[in-house]
């Protein structure tokens, strides 16, 4: 059913507030709402509302005019209902979460509130139901351009990330010191959930192909995510052409727009290196592409073996249900460096 429009007041909006307040991938798929406001509306004040360890990826948008970050020890419910009150002021607020918080957050606020739908009964269907044929879930950018709707305005193209002057020095500098020769191949091993990870015996054949075909390689991740895979450490410790980085988000997003492609996971760093204009190889373990969250844009490679218990969760798991894994362990380092040639020459 196509939302009922409703026009504005007259004079347009005052203040506006964006709420996505997490993961990673989430808040980058909301900015085309964000830049679909600002043009609609460009004398409003336009905020966003994020969990701090995510508001990097939209403080340095020329879009907004506040980024308002959750500080990890004020997420009670007596903090929600105090931080409220700092929204008493808007006459928009467009909830692209749908949480418990946010919607502690608008409760009862006097704006009109735009909320996603989530399609979490179709989204369970394809877990739980396979067999009842559900259609694909849509895109996360159609799903959040569609809150627009009653407004009447709609957004254009896929998101884009700035990381700031700071960042975009930096990362100049990293790679003048590192001279590679060529950009590199951004390889992002980490996920939060075990079956979104490729096991690391193919991350380390993976590096090695292309470090064969003479291909500099640039491995982003947390430091711990680095712990975690001493292999991979080893190989980037030995080896010229590779270099390991951990760096806070804006530097890792500079990093990647002087990359030549990206191999990830279905991880925030997917959505953020297709954020940054790079073109990606996204490998899909326990989820599967047609839950809605394949990278946005043209030219990217979703390699998906698409077993038949695929996809099994929404988000993760720690181990596999079935114990074989085969979603991940039957994804084959060959594909996926020739599936990277096709991007990287």
């Amino acid at each position: 059913m196509t939302p009922r429009r409703r026009e504005p007041p007259a004079g347009g909006f005052r203040r506006i507030a964006v709420l996505r307040l997490s993961s990673l991938g989430d808040v980058v798929l909301a900015l085309p709402v964000v830049h679909a406001l600002r043009r609609a509306w460009p004398g409003a004040r336009l905020e966003f509302w994020v969990k701090e360890e995510y508001a990097d990826v939209v403080r340095f948008d020329p879009a907004l005019d506040h980024v308002r970050a959750l500080e990890r020890d004020a997420r009670r419910l007596e903090d929600l209902v105090s931080m409220s009150a700092e929204l008493e002021d808007c006459d928009l607020i467009v909830d692209l979460h749908g949480s418990a918080r946010t919607r502690l957050l608008t409760f009862r606020q006097r704006a009109r509130v735009l909320r996603a739908s989530s399609y979490r009964v179709r989204r369970s269907r394809w877990v739980h139901a396979r067999w009842t044929r559900p259609a694909p879930v849509p895109h996360a950018l159609e799903r959040y351009a569609r809150a627009l709707a009653p407004l009447g305005i709609a957004t254009a193209g896929p998101p884009r990330v700035h990381a700031g002057a700071e960042a975009e020095a930096w990362a100049e500098a990293f790679l003048s010191a590192w001279a590679p020769g060529r950009p590199p191949v951004a390889l992002c091993p980490g996920a939060r959930h075990a079956t979104k990870r490729w096991p690391e015996e193919h991350w380390t054949a993976l590096h090695d192909a292309l470090a064969a075909r003479g291909l500099p390689v640039l491995l982003l991740s947390l430091e711990s995510e680095r712990r975690a895979l001493p292999a991979l450490d080893a190989r980037a410790e030995g080896v010229a052409g590779t270099r390991w980085c951990t760096a806070a988000l804006p530097h890792l997003a500079a990093l990647l727009s002087r990359s030549a492609a990206a191999v990830t996971h279905d991880s925030g760093l997917m959505h953020l290196a297709a954020a940054r204009g790079l073109e990606v190889v996204a490998l899909f373990g326990s989820t599967a592409p047609e839950l809605g969250f394949a990278p946005a844009g043209e030219g990217h490679r979703v390699l998906c073996r698409r077993e038949r218990c695929q996809p099994c969760t929404l988000h993760g798991r720690p181990v596999c249900p079935r114990g074989h894994f085969r979603c991940m362990r039957e994804l084959r380092p060959e594909a996926v460096a020739e599936a990277v040639a096709t991007l990287a020459g």
